[in-house]
């Protein structure tokens, strides 16, 4: 089994490269709960499952370039995944 890989940061400038967050073999746990918070605690975004990868986005807006923290639960057996994942443009 492949571990899942969380990157820590990611470009979202639109420029086709590295613009949304791909967390590397998430696949294999259709039924993950993705969250990221910014650093007052707010959700920026949340997904059941990540068929679709943040786009650095929350509600269609750009979020600034800063440092947002993550929470991954894989499954009921895996302990949650946490860090911090940084906006760079």
């Amino acid at each position: 089994q492949q571990l899942v890989f969380v990157p820590n940061t990611f470009t979202p400038n639109q420029d086709g490269v590295n613009d949304v967050w791909e967390i590397l073999n998430i696949e294999q746990y259709p039924n993950c709960k993705v969250q990221v918070f910014n650093q007052w605690g707010n959700v920026v975004f949340s997904s059941e499952g990540y068929k679709l990868p943040w786009d650095g986005r929350q509600n269609g807006k750009e979020l600034p370039i800063a440092t947002y923290y993550y929470l991954i639960h894989l499954d009921n057996q895996e302990k949650p995944l946490s860090g911090s994942v940084t906006i760079v443009k």
